[in-house]
């Protein structure tokens, strides 16, 4: 096994997590922490602290019968109290020494936020563009078009949160430690590891969450969870705060579009035009309004907009045309 010179001993490190290191070696460990092996390092000791605290308690020793469920719930948050605690002091063991290495902390390009709060950056996707995108600890999102995506520039101890508007199909790494939390408006998504879609566009009176792999739960405004398993979806309705799951649905229609395929179930020509306007950026006229009155169910992998509205054309009696850069809705 190739051995890293530049890394430092695990007596040397240990001084470190126990506040007793000199500046010297505060500093060596402060510049092997800034590379990927140390930022390994350090989120894997943490993960290690708190799956042992997940595990369950300490054994307490006493001697004599513990007199009521009351005083056992009290030793139970003590010690709990007191391990957090422990992993606390860990954290600030390595924080300290390196504030007072002229500031190494502040350089260090790291995965994982240990005091929490950190700064967020916002990126929008306009119409008629769509992009992949992988957070820091290697979660993969396709950002539909004109969505807005706010996450942190390091993702907390706790959990990994992140704030949507719009559509986006998540693949998330597995990390019991720290959930992936989806942040929709009043709603929240929470995954440990899995795949799905969420549309969650703030001009509309829907939420569609679907899912492929996994399981997710979805806490409502008035904190009720609903829980989803693959193949299933779930409609949330902003105004009712009410949840509606539909078993054995057609789940991978929902996430086709990251692929590129444009895809229609049974859908409105409000629908059909919202979407369309977000694919092309083209704004449509409805010169006619009989052609409210049919629905489509349509699937294409052609995503050139006159070959699409070509075969709309070939399942409806309605016409679509190119005018200046805008596309008018009539009948045949």
């Amino acid at each position: 096994m190739k051995t890293n010179l530049n890394r430092p001993t695990e007596e040397t490190i240990g001084k470190v997590l126990t506040g007793v290191a000199s500046e010297e070696e505060a500093t060596q460990v402060a510049a092997w922490l800034a590379t990927w092996e140390g930022e390994r390092y350090l989120s894997q000791s943490m993960e290690e602290d708190l799956a042992r605290l997940s595990k369950g308690y300490e054994e307490v020793a006493v001697d004599h019968p513990i007199p009521s469920e009351a005083m056992y719930s009290r030793i139970v948050q003590h010690i709990r109290k007191k391990q957090i605690r422990r992993i606390c002091l860990r954290v600030a063991a390595v924080l300290l020494p390196l504030l007072f290495v002229g500031g190494i902390f502040f350089q260090l390009n790291s995965r994982v936020s240990l005091l929490g709060g950190a700064d967020y950056e916002e990126v929008y996707i306009p119409k008629g563009e769509r992009v992949q995108f992988m957070f820091q600890d290697g979660s993969k999102a396709y950002i539909n078009a004109d969505s807005k995506i706010r996450y942190p520039k390091q993702f907390g101890l706790f959990n990994r949160k992140i704030f949507l508007e719009g559509e986006a199909y998540f693949v998330v790494n597995p990390n019991a430690n720290r959930p992936f939390v989806v942040a929709v408006g009043k709603t929240s998504i929470q995954v440990l590891g899995t795949a799905f879609n969420v549309s969650a566009y703030p001009d509309e009176d829907f939420i569609h969450v679907s899912l492929d792999e996994g399981k997710i739960s979805m806490a409502s405004a008035a904190n009720k969870n609903s829980y989803l398993n693959p193949g299933e979806k779930i409609i949330y309705n902003k105004r009712t705060d009410s949840c509606t799951i539909i078993r054995a649905a057609d789940v991978k229609r929902g996430s086709l579009w990251k692929n590129d395929i444009i895809s229609f179930s049974n859908a409105s020509l409000q629908e059909v035009i919202k979407t369309l306007n977000r694919w092309y950026n083209v704004p449509f006229v409805v010169e006619d309004a009989r052609a409210y009155a049919y629905s489509y169910t349509f699937t294409s992998e052609n995503t050139l907009l006159e070959k699409v509205l070509y075969d709309f054309e070939k399942i409806a009696p309605v016409r679509f045309t190119c005018i200046s850069d805008t596309v008018r809705v009539s009948m045949k």
